[in-house]
This record gives structure tokens, C-alpha cells and sequence, in this order.
């Protein structure tokens, strides 16, 4: 027996098997490969559920259908128990899918019913935490049945829209601001400099993520999701942003700077750049960023991907991890990057900024 939570209340049921278990650390930074390919499972799940599930919810919606008191029962569903860690920024990304479930879903309401999640009793307190605080239970407006505990760390709810929205961004640096302040930290100078490379990442989103006739690893929404936590103790700021789009390689051919891009994969990889072919994904984000530098005349407040990169050069310490389709990039202030092909495709592409300020 468990409980299931949804919009529409909390119930009582029966729990079948299998049940599809969450990777014990949700993170697409520490945990890659599992936790994308477990993403790629979920959004499945979200938009077209197994039939016995599909079963399970007209059941629930038509009452009559069962005896008197008796208990319902639901399909396999997705055990959130089994987390022990999720981070801020893997957090922004399954509520992103939920959303784009949400609105995907909308038209079919009466036949797949309501998304919901299971025993969220037995969940882990810092994995509740952090679900609550960035947004992940508003969408399934179920956040007033939800009690969290109140951490050391703060996150911010998520924020999402389909265009450049200068409001958003200053929404958040004010509320990141905010954060500091309260612990008395002065990040005005480190919040001038995250303006600048949220800026980018957006209208690198904005302009490139979803392009028409655009070819896409999952049905989309047209949206991009940010958040940002602050631990308060250790002056540690997180930014992420998401989107669900082309992605970096998929995006590169109209670049305005794909002429000098082409020229450094030549030089580097020694053959031209085919963008279809995602083994050379991760090289493929590390080059573009560096002609982006160079293109730019980067130095501390330059444009273009370099300067998502350069807000990690301006903070005490930190990384700049980027995931966009099978690439991964990891750069950490004063040391080499680390580059490499996943054999998992995110479906998007992930900045995520983790610095001490």
C-alpha cells in the first residue's frame, strides 16, 4: 500500500511492480551517464505512461468502476525513495520535464490524468528540500500538501519563459542578491558579471535553441528553466539554466563565427566539422567557446559563449559545466578543461555555474 499525491488529492492504493527506481544521486555533473539515461526513460513515462498505468488512472477518474471501498491501485510508477542526492541544477531539469509534460499533457487530461508522485513521506529530507524550494511540486500544484525541511542551503524557485526576458534575469540576481545580503555577503560585484553570462546563455537559447525546422531528440515546448541556490556557510553560489532545444553542436552552423569554429576543429581534430556527429560533441562546445573568445576580443567583459565561461575567472573559485546533446565540458578556474562524448543524448543543453564568491 502507498499514498499518491496529485492535484486532486492525496490517496490512498495499491502499488504494483516493477516500480522504476530514481538513481540514488541525481546528478548530471557527478552521475552522467545514469542520470541522463534515466531522464530519456522518464520523459517517456511522463508523456505516453505504460498501458497498465494508462488503466490504473481512467480507473481512478471513474469511480464506479470499482467496489465500494475498495482500494485503487496504480501501475508502475517512478519511486523518488531511492534518491539520496539530487543537486539544484539536475533538480531545475526534472522539473523541467515534468512542465513540458504538464503542457504536453493538457489535451489529454481526461485519458492520462493528472501527473502525481508516490509516498513522498518516505522521501530524503534533502531531497524533498530541494524539490520544494525550486519549484519541482508547484507544478504538480501539490506544494501546500508538501511539508519540507528548512535547510542550510537556499534555492531559488525556478523561472522559465520561450523568450530573452531581461525581467527574469533581474528577478533572480535581485533574489540571489538578496541571499548574500542576508548573511552579509557583498555580491554586486559577482552578480555584474553573472548579468553578463546569463545574458549569453539566454540568448544563446532564445536565438539558436529551437530553430524552425530544427531537428529534436524529444517534443518541446519552446521554453528555457533557470534557478540558483546559495549555501550560506560556504559563500557557494549555483546558477543553472536549461533548455530543451538543438542544442550547441546542433545549433553551430549558422554561427556568425562558424568560419573561424571550422578552421580550429580542422586544426585540432584534423577533419572538418560534421555537426550530425555527436562523438565529437564535447570538442565541438570546448572549440566553439574558445573561437568565441578569440572572435570577441574576450577580457572581462566580452560576449559570446566566452563569457559564460569568464564569470568563473572573475570568482574566487568555481567551474562552469555546460551539457548540451552528447557533449559534456567541465572548466575549472585556473585548470584545463575537461571534454569528453557521452554515449546519452540530454536532449538540451545545461549551464550550470558552481563558484565561491
Amino acid at each position: 500500500m502507498g499514498f499518491v499525491v496529485s492535484a486532486a488529492g492525496q490517496e490512498r492504493v495499491f502499488l504494483s511492480a516493477p516500480r522504476r527506481s530514481m538513481p540514488s544521486n541525481f546528478c548530471v555533473v557527478e552521475n552522467t551517464t545514469e542520470t541522463i539515461n534515466f531522464i530519456n526513460s522518464l520523459r517517456q513515462r511522463l508523456v505516453k505512461p505504460p498501458l497498465s498505468g494508462t488503466r490504473a488512472v481512467r480507473s481512478r477518474l471513474d469511480p464506479s468502476r470499482r467496489s465500494p471501498g475498495a482500494p485503487r491501485w496504480i501501475g508502475p510508477y517512478i519511486d523518488f525513495a531511492t534518491m539520496q542526492h539530487i543537486s539544484p541544477a539536475s533538480a531545475l531539469i526534472l522539473a523541467a520535464e515534468y512542465d513540458r509534460a504538464r503542457s504536453l499533457r493538457a489535451s489529454r487530461i481526461g485519458e492520462l490524468g493528472k501527473l502525481f508522485v508516490v509516498n513522498p513521506q518516505d522521501w530524503d529530507e534533502s531531497v524533498l528540500e530541494t524539490l520544494f524550494e525550486v519549484g519541482f511540486f508547484d507544478i504538480l500544484d501539490i506544494a501546500h500538501t508538501i511539508s519540507a525541511p528548512d535547510g542550510e542551503r537556499r534555492i531559488l524557485r525556478f523561472r522559465s519563459g520561450k523568450e530573452n526576458d531581461a525581467t527574469a534575469i533581474g528577478g533572480m540576481l535581485d533574489e540571489i542578491e538578496r541571499m548574500f545580503k542576508d548573511v552579509g555577503l557583498n555580491a554586486n560585484d559577482a552578480c555584474f558579471e553573472l548579468n553578463g553570462a546569463l545574458g549569453e546563455a539566454m540568448e544563446n537559447t532564445v536565438r539558436c535553441a529551437y530553430p524552425s525546422g530544427g531537428s529534436f531528440h524529444i517534443p518541446h515546448v519552446g521554453r528555457w528553466w533557470m534557478t540558483g541556490a546559495l549555501s550560506k556557510s560556504l559563500r557557494r553560489m549555483n546558477v543553472a539554466i536549461f533548455d530543451q532545444g538543438v542544442s550547441i553542436p546542433g545549433s553551430l552552423k549558422g554561427w556568425k563565427f562558424y568560419g573561424g569554429f571550422a578552421e580550429r576543429f580542422l586544426n585540432a581534430v584534423g577533419i572538418p566539422p560534421d555537426l550530425s556527429e555527436p562523438r565529437y560533441d564535447g570538442r565541438v562546445i570546448e572549440l566553439a567557446i574558445e573561437e568565441s573568445a578569440t572572435s570577441t576580443n574576450l577580457e572581462k567583459h566580452g560576449k559570446g559563449l566566452g563569457h559564460i565561461k569568464a564569470f568563473v575567472d572573475s570568482c574566487q573559485s568555481g567551474r562552469l559545466t555546460i551539457v548540451s546533446r552528447y557533449g559534456f565540458y567541465m572548466y575549472e578556474k585556473g585548470r584545463k578543461p575537461v571534454v569528453k562524448s557521452l554515449n546519452a543524448n540530454l536532449g538540451g543543453t545545461l549551464v550550470e555555474w558552481d563558484v565561491m564568491i
